[in-house]
């Protein structure tokens, strides 16, 4: 080849090279352009309380997750597509967060069309989503039919509750523990729930000061305290090793300790004051505390000796039952000091002030633990055995019926029984449950004869004071529900049982097949965000039914979710932005219903329903 067509050759080449970069519909230029994504949530954030902008807030998106437990399962509140708090069902984050700027406004480009739950944070505003009430929130629904969104979002300014706690002599109190008790609102049925579980712990700093912050606005609170005299003798000897009764030689102005007491300073839980702070306030709720004389327990303890036959020594675990804790014992309460440890498995616990208590000891021969639920008033002194405790203790088996077997892990259902009186929730002390015929050696294999006769089924244990009690079935992944109960030793009355102390049995009969309600909101024929949305059983106020009050609030394009039902007959109604209703006059939800749509759930189904928004 010749210089000159060699010359023309790479001339030839730069010029198609070129034309790649240049052409806008070239092959090569194609390859490389990523076209952007259509879908964008856009918008404002102002103050909840006058309308101002919120500067450089931080606002994250999230793909709502659908997968929520429901009412059916829980006999509680339903949390669909946009009900629940950010995060609560670990939902797919979107990487691309953004601060708005000076005046509030924000642009977020998301990868997908979906419903996506928007949160918001910013410096003394109270973290929440996008039309968020209590529990419930809206999400961003995007389509390839309406790919953006534009909103207004208001975050309400946080609202905190402080307070000092002062011993006798008004000096500082550290180190005291201070629960904030969530008391929650009245459900669409006049009913009040008793539980509502604990919203935070904190312990006072050396000037006594404690703070509950960031907390959202219009959310009703209760305040328990509870601590020790820094002087007390039960404190001193707690620091102590192989500490000898010395409980006839304490003197008494030492042996004292301080009562719970609920804010305003009572130690009756029904006299407590109900707390409602508002958008930007900061209530103030101080405690002084008074001594009382301390309280001796002592604790025979079951004999236990190891291989060797030396004594096995069992040290008994505390916790107090605090009503309307929301959690098995109150959600942690102070541990009293065990000051002594006396031969013959004889323990003795002080620093006790009047309360009821939940006393556990372990086998150590790898037996069931002890439990015992005894009630400690003022002034006395009593001797607690362990090897005797079925006379102060109701010990329900819990079994279960309807369900095919299944491998370990599925089916696994959560079990909770809770006293009506006091809100307490107990739980079995050996584990949720698996629907198994009997033990996992006994199961039979798919295709393998029946046994002679059938395994013993398995059980779980909750050990409870005697009472009446709410039993709910968290289902889990075995998408079940109840259909009855039986009992053994028990009263049973639709979903409330009555417990003696000593041996019961509760057979829960269960059916698969939950069912699944969507549909629309709209008012005026067009979509409704943020609207109540109801499901309320036909058998509601039946002490024998077992359907529960079903809840969602609508999204963006008016949408809802409620999942996991109970078939059977319902009524369906949604009410614009209806957060503000008191429920507490059941007549309220009898005037919403005059004017619902019947709905037919059976087992199984997934129904969609439209419907037309009411007014408040």
């Amino acid at each position: 080849m010749s210089q000159l067509a060699a010359n023309l050759r790479i001339a030839l080449l730069t010029i198609l090279a070129l034309c790649c970069v240049v052409v806008p519909d070239g092959t090569a230029s194609a390859q490389t352009t990523t076209k952007p994504s259509p879908y964008r949530i856009t918008g404002t954030v102002v103050s909840s309380t006058d309308g101002s902008p919120v500067r450089h807030c931080h606002l994250t998106p999230s793909l709502a997750n659908a997968t929520a437990p429901g009412p059916g399962v829980m006999g509680a509140r339903a949390t669909g597509r946009g009900g629940g708090p950010p995060n609560r069902f670990s939902p797919v984050v979107a990487n691309n967060s953004v601060d708005a700027d000076d005046n509030g406004h924000f642009s977020i480009t998301l990868p997908s069309p979906g419903a996506w739950t928007l949160t918001a944070n910013a410096r003394g505003y109270a973290s929440g989503a996008y039309e968020q009430h209590q529990e419930y929130s809206s999400s961003i629904v995007l389509t390839p039919e309406a790919p953006t969104y534009d909103l207004v979002f208001h975050l309400s300014p946080e609202a905190s509750i402080t307070g000092i706690v002062l011993d006798e002599a008004g000096e500082p109190v550290r180190n005291a523990q201070v629960a904030l008790h969530i008391v929650p609102a009245p459900l669409p049925d006049g009913s009040q729930p008793q539980v509502g579980g604990v919203r935070g712990f904190t312990q006072t700093d050396d000037r006594g000061i404690y703070e509950f912050a960031n907390l959202l606005p219009e959310d009703n609170f209760r305040i328990t305290v509870q601590a020790r005299p820094w002087y007390a003798a039960t404190a001193q000897q707690g620091r102590g090793n192989n500490v000898t009764d010395t409980s006839s030689t304490l003197d008494p102005s030492l042996d004292v300790t301080y009562p719970l007491l609920w804010f305003p300073g009572v130690d009756d839980p029904t006299q407590a004051e109900t707390i409602t702070v508002h958008a930007g306030e900061t209530y103030q709720a101080d405690f002084h505390l008074t001594p009382i004389p301390s309280i001796h327990l002592r604790i025979l303890t079951p004999a236990s000796v190891d291989a060797n036959g030396r004594a096995i020594p069992a040290f008994p675990v505390f916790e107090r039952i605090i009503p309307g804790g929301g959690g098995n014992f109150g959600g942690g309460g102070l541990m009293p000091i065990v000051n002594m440890n006396q031969p013959g498995g004889q323990m003795e616990v002080s620093g006790l002030s009047p309360g009821t208590y939940q006393v556990r000891v372990q086998s150590q021969n790898g037996g069931p633990p002890r439990s015992a639920v005894v009630e400690i008033t003022s002034g006395s002194v009593r001797t607690l055995d362990m090897s005797a405790i079925s006379s102060s203790t109701a010990n329900v088996t819990i079994l279960l019926d309807g369900l095919p077997d299944s491998g370990p892990g599925e089916n696994s259902i959560q079990v909770s029984l809770t006293d009506t009186e006091t809100g307490q929730q107990f739980f079995p002390t050996n584990g949720p449950m698996n629907n198994f015929a009997g033990p996992a050696n006994q199961r039979r294999r798919p295709g393998s004869p029946p046994p002679d006769r059938p395994a013993p089924r398995r059980g779980r244990v909750i050990e409870v004071p005697p009472g009446q009690y709410e039993v709910s079935l968290f289902a889990g992944r075995a998408n079940a529900y109840l259909t009855a109960i039986t009992a053994q030793s028990a009263d049973v009355h639709g979903r409330h049982v009555t417990v003696r102390a000593g041996d019961s049995t509760l057979t829960l009969h269960v059916a698969a097949g939950l069912a699944t309600l969507t549909g629309n909101v709209s008012l005026h024929d067009k979509p409704t965000v943020g609207a109540t949305v109801l499901l309320v059983p036909a058998s509601l106020g039946d002490p024998g039914s077992f359907a529960s009050i079903g809840q969602d609030q609508s999204n963006t394009d008016g949408s809802f979710d409620i999942a996991g039902i109970t078939p059977g007959q319902y009524i369906l109604i949604a009410i614009d932005h209806g957060w503000q209703i008191n429920w507490s006059d059941p007549s309220t939800l009898r005037r919403y219903l005059t004017q619902g749509t019947p709905v037919d759930l059976t087992s199984s189904e997934k129904l969609k329903q439209k419907i037309e928004a009411q007014t408040p």
